[in-house]
């Protein structure tokens, strides 16, 4: 398996190119305005890899996204969850959705919460193992935190029901993958999309998040909840202006 994160650590935003070396198919997820889309285009060709599709994790609220510009230049469509509220033509995907990689897959997750358009994405190298390697998991679980419910849609009824799907997202879904699962979430850091508790460090392992994060050991909907929105931070002021222009920049024909 390939796998290459791309870290734009001033914004603390991540992205990926995966792939099988074998196969010479390989995806990029979450691709970044600020790295450009040449730049991905080179990685994945230096790597021998083609890239067979452009996939995003949710619709962004902290950084421009260039995924439109680069599913055009390789003759694609952007794959998002099937919620992503798009006027025109992206590849939705759903739950249990997978993408072969020769012997790499990647499954999709729905982990709403951070968006009601929110996945993640399990990646296995059946060469290896049966079992799960990675899991690139948005902004559902972050290092230390979670994503904040609250850029979508902030009225309290909404944001209050956003925190529920968060809390199922990830105690129904991303908690029940084996403790050795590497995780690689969207963001971390300087991001504007975690809470207070947003680790400066971009990977850990399920395991390790299930023992020592704050969210992840509330086992309670109710306080995971109560405990989310009471320790929200102000929402950042350019959120809904990123967010508009990604929701454009993702438009495909």
């Amino acid at each position: 398996m390939i796998f290459l994160p791309i870290w734009d650590g001033s914004h603390g935003c991540a992205s990926f190119i995966v792939g099988d070396d074998a196969d010479g198919r390989g995806i990029v997820v979450d691709p970044l305005a600020v790295i450009g889309a040449d730049t991905y285009i080179l990685n994945a060709a230096e790597m021998g890899l083609k890239i067979v599709d452009v996939i995003e994790t949710h619709v962004h609220a902290d950084h421009h996204s260039i995924a439109r510009e680069l599913a055009e230049k390789t003759g694609l469509l952007v794959s998002m969850g099937h919620r992503a509220p798009l006027a025109t033509a992206f590849n939705p995907l759903h739950e249990g959705d997978r993408i072969d990689l020769g012997g790499v897959h990647v499954t999709v997750l729905e982990t709403p919460g951070h968006t009601p358009d929110s996945i993640s994405l399990v990646v296995t190298d059946t060469t290896r193992s049966p079992d799960p390697w990675l899991v690139l998991s948005g902004d559902s679980l972050f290092v230390g935190d979670v994503g904040r419910p609250d850029l979508v849609d902030p009225t309290p009824e909404l944001t209050e029901r956003a925190a529920l799907d968060q809390f199922h997202s990830i105690h129904d879904k991303i908690l029940s993958l084996p403790d050795t699962t590497e995780l690689y979430p969207a963001h971390y850091g300087a991001s504007a999309c975690g809470g207070l508790f947003l680790s400066p460090k971009p990977i850990s392992t399920v395991g390790y998040e299930r023992r020592w994060n704050r969210f992840a050991q509330i086992t309670d909907p109710e306080e995971f909840v109560s405990q989310l929105l009471s320790l929200l931070k102000p929402p950042p002021v350019d959120a809904a202006a990123i967010r508009s222009q990604n929701l454009g920049n993702l438009k495909t024909h």
